[in-house]
């Protein structure tokens, strides 16, 4: 006799996670409108920019640091 199949205890909240996430998405492109919506390529634009002025300002830092005094 085969023994009853496991019960997915996860399965609905990820159905309400997932719906959830789609309707706050469509929610949020319709005030934003899409070409405001926040992207991957957008995201990872703003991390390189964010890199490239910490960088700057280390360098900046360090040539302060290393000069000599007046």
């Amino acid at each position: 006799m085969p023994s009853p199949s496991p019960v997915d205890i996860s399965a609905a909240p990820r159905a309400v996670v997932a719906t959830a996430a789609e309707l706050i998405y469509k929610v949020g492109r319709s005030f934003l409108g899409p070409d405001r919506m926040p992207t991957a390529k957008a995201n990872a634009w703003a991390a390189v920019c964010a890199d490239q002025e910490r960088a700057r300002i280390r360098e900046e830092n360090a040539r302060v640091l290393l000069s000599p005094a007046r």
